[in-house]
């Protein structure tokens, strides 16, 4: 690990992070959720990472994907009581220390992260619910340490996954200049428009539109964290180029035939990362693996958190 990297220390006595705890509080609220807030130290090299804990029961982790954010798992918490979930933000997203994705190998990065936390709470295996970027991260811990992870629901397309990459807009942001008028609109200037980026992952206007508020005011605060922007800059400058993807982070065939755990494909029709061509060539690769189609964008457990919801259960429970 780079012991030069590049780490943003997030001060949650800054009113942008009170901010964002008190709206991450209210949207847990809105779903009848208790949590507990805990702080994972990592070493080599330090970074805080800040985990949510959700629930009881057998324990489930959780892997956000955009910029990191965990808060935004909490409609889907709501549909499966009777688990214990730890939802992990991902560096640079949810209060989590930021850093510059470019100055590590990300393989590396994923299993480091998810392997101490993992650590911290005493989990040597448990089922993973994951999305985009975060599906990545739970591929490459399956890949790497199969033993810990006993089975995987993927919502959305994975970050890389076969012939995939992020959409050319948003790749557009590994370029130099080009990105610095592209991402202050990924920014909501108001919480009237916190949601208005979904549109850009897929989602339809009619399931937006049924979105309390409280998740459009979550976004706005954890969107304008300090944090926020330069996460989105080195992730996607990291693992694309303005052509597609980088080929040293692309899940390959290969790779996913030795998958041998249990896996769940949530997938939208209207998933701008991966068709649902993807999702079907993916679930032909992998020996145990299944996949619901949804009429959803790229995060189903936003667009339709009880339909996701009860997939996911059914999965569980098996």
């Amino acid at each position: 690990m780079n012991n030069h990297l590049k780490i943003t220390r997030i001060d949650l006595n800054d009113p942008k992070s009170i901010a964002a705890a008190g709206a991450e509080r209210k949207l847990f609220t809105h779903y009848g959720l208790d949590y507990k807030v805990h702080s994972v130290e990592l070493k080599g090299p330090p970074l805080r990472v800040r985990v949510l804990e959700v629930g009881s029961g057998e324990p489930v982790l959780m892997v956000p994907g955009g910029s990191g954010d965990a808060c935004f798992f909490a409609p889907l918490m709501a549909e499966l009581k009777g688990w214990r979930f730890i939802a992990v933000n991902r560096p640079g997203g949810g209060m989590s220390d930021g850093v510059d994705h470019r100055q590590v190998d990300l393989t590396q990065f994923a299993l480091h992260v998810l392997s101490s936390v993992m650590d911290a709470f005493g989990l040597k295996s448990a089922p993973v619910i994951c999305n985009s970027m975060g599906g990545h991260w739970a591929f490459r811990l399956a890949l790497a340490h199969p033993e810990r992870v006993a089975k995987m629901a993927q919502m959305g397309c994975p970050a890389l996954l076969l012939n995939t990459s992020a959409p050319f807009f948003m790749r557009l942001i590994s370029v130099p200049g080009v990105n610095r008028l592209i991402l202050p609109n990924m920014q909501p200037k108001s919480m009237e428009k916190g949601l208005d980026g979904l549109r850009f992952q897929g989602s339809r206007k009619e399931d937006i539109d049924a979105m309390p508020r409280v998740t459009a005011e979550a976004a706005y605060h954890f969107f304008n964290l300090p944090t926020y922007l330069d996460t989105w800059i080195t992730v996607i400058s990291a693992i694309t180029t303005l052509t597609g993807a980088n080929p040293k982070y692309q899940l390959r065939a290969d790779q996913l035939q030795r998958v041998q755990q249990p896996a769940l494909f949530v997938w939208g029709d209207n998933d701008p990362f991966g068709g649902l061509n993807v999702a079907r060539q993916a679930v032909g690769l992998m020996p145990k693996a299944k996949l619901h189609e949804m009429k959803t964008g790229h995060l189903p457990f936003l667009d339709n958190p009880a339909e996701c919801g009860r997939v996911i259960r059914e999965f569980l429970s098996q």
